[in-house]
């Protein structure tokens, strides 16, 4: 390891800067997103990111499939139970996630605008600085939420048995969000500079774990006990221990992308401050969706049927098949903006959200095509009682269609975040979730049930998502906030 040069806040050029930095490996696996065509960069990380998205999105997919299809000679029913249990359980664990999705996203903003900005020390000092703070974010927060949980469950709705399978989810599946949050900052560190394979894998790893778990755990397979809704928190929890470690011996020994040896208290306390500006905001911002969510389930479980609150898990999950490639679209926007917006290059900048809306429309018309031709063959994968069925079924032909602006939200959500500009995510985010998605949602069930609902969603969808892209083109600032 060659001494490294001193650091300076020059961006005036960063390649020089680079060729006398220090780690072989780094350089090699770092990628200026600076130059070259804006939609190979997007292109070229959106294979990637995909195959993790699609493997994350499959664990949580086939857990509800393997809990919908659970029953016993007492109560065939168990299935739907179950299935009712992680719909009260699902918001709750991404309220936590979202926590995590955050503090990733004021990672990969103040680590990929150090390097856009020339300044590769101070990018590896952020690194160390976030993982330490998503650890101490993340076990404080579990800490509160598993305090409250009883009484959250309650008031939420969930009653009797599945109150219980909701809690036996929960007491396991929230302290392995602390774990997980290692392996989404050494994520998001990865991205900052450009990788696509690295970061994916980390992913990867863990849902692949998870799934090859689930049926030992859940079913009891072979030697294992029968723990049905706990064996899937297992699982899952097993899997992001695996994806923690591969990821920290990836930034830490292989990539050399963050260094703890140099930071200072003074630098911490800085980085802190710089990841939280993003963080805070973002975490909020994602945190905001499943707080909908959770108010969905609630409406509808109050004032519908618990095959209701089935079939509206059924097809929230399903509806992560839709969103697939848009999720990883979001994880590709933020490197290229901030590193574009850390260099000042405000119409490449600009260009970057152009390409992602339009991959956003093309994704999701395909995709309303698709479940519009398949929707009972998709709710029949997860579940073989045919009231759920009949009841998710319209689902499929209200709401894909409308999924192309709900992509425009979070794909200029991230966009932002990565540009040191967190509150228009927050805003369109609040503005579509809580204002539009909850409101609609209860008016579309006082007035039509559970379809009604879906008809709500579809408006929240339009209504947010074409606000957000037109003051994104028109009117929003492409310049990045110095890191």
């Amino acid at each position: 390891m060659l001494p490294s040069k001193p650091e300076t806040n020059s961006p005036s050029n960063p390649p020089l800067q680079a060729a006398t930095e220090n780690v072989s490996s780094e350089k090699s696996s770092r990628i200026d997103l600076t130059e070259g065509s804006i939609v190979r960069h997007v292109l070229r990380m959106l294979g990637p990111f995909s195959l993790a998205v699609i493997a994350l999105l499959s664990a949580g997919i086939i857990d509800t499939i393997y809990l919908g299809r659970l029953t016993s000679e007492t109560q065939p029913n168990l299935g739907v139970l179950a299935l009712a249990a992680v719909g009260f359980a699902y918001p709750l664990t991404f309220l936590g996630n979202s926590a995590n999705i955050g503090l990733g996203a004021g990672t990969l903003s103040a680590v990929s605008r150090a390097i856009g900005e020339g300044s590769y020390e101070r990018a590896h000092r952020h690194g160390a600085a976030a993982i330490l703070m998503a650890l101490t974010v993340m076990t404080i927060l579990v800490a509160f939420i598993l305090a409250i949980l009883p009484f959250v469950l309650k008031i939420m709705g969930a009653e009797g048995q599945i109150r219980t399978m909701a809690l036996d989810y929960l007491l396991i599946s929230l302290p392995g969000l602390v774990i997980l949050s290692i392996a989404s900052t050494s994520n998001n560190i990865l991205r900052a500079s450009g990788e696509a394979a690295l970061p994916s894998t980390i992913m990867i790893i863990g849902a692949v774990i998870n799934i090859i778990l689930d049926p030992f755990l859940i079913y009891g397979w072979g030697p294992f006990p029968r723990l049905e809704v706990q064996g899937a928190a297992i699982a899952t929890v097993t899997g992001n221990v695996f994806a923690a470690c591969f990821g920290f011996y990836i930034v830490m020994f292989h990539r050399k992308a963050v260094n703890f040896l140099s930071m200072t208290l003074s630098s911490m306390v800085r980085a802190w401050k710089i990841i939280g500006a993003v963080g805070i905001p973002a975490a909020f911002t994602n945190i905001v969706v499943p707080l909908a969510a959770a108010i969905a389930v609630s409406i509808i479980a109050r004032n519908l049927s618990v095959i209701d609150v089935a079939a509206f898990t059924v097809v929230s999950r399903a509806e992560l098949i839709s969103v697939g490639l848009l999720y990883a679209l979001s994880a590709c926007i933020g490197a290229i903006t901030g590193q574009n917006g850390g260099a000042a290059l405000t119409d490449r900048v600009r260009l970057t959200f152009k390409v992602c809306y339009t991959i956003c429309i093309i994704w999701s018309t395909l995709m309303a095509v698709l479940l519009f031709f398949f929707a009972e063959s998709v709710v029949g994968v997860f579940t073989n009682d045919m009231a759920v069925i009949s009841a998710a079924r319209p689902y499929f032909y209200i709401v894909p269609v409308t999924i192309f602006a709900y992509g425009f939200v979070f794909v200029t959500a991230a966009g932002f975040n990565a540009l040191g500009r967190p509150l228009y995510g927050l805003v369109f985010t609040i503005f579509r979730s809580l204002l539009l998605y909850v409101s609609l949602i209860y008016v579309g069930v006082m007035l039509d049930g559970l379809r009604g609902a879906f008809i709500g969603i579809a408006g929240a969808n339009i209504l947010s998502g074409l606000s957000a892209a037109a003051w994104t083109l028109l009117k929003a600032p492409m310049s990045a906030k110095k890191s």
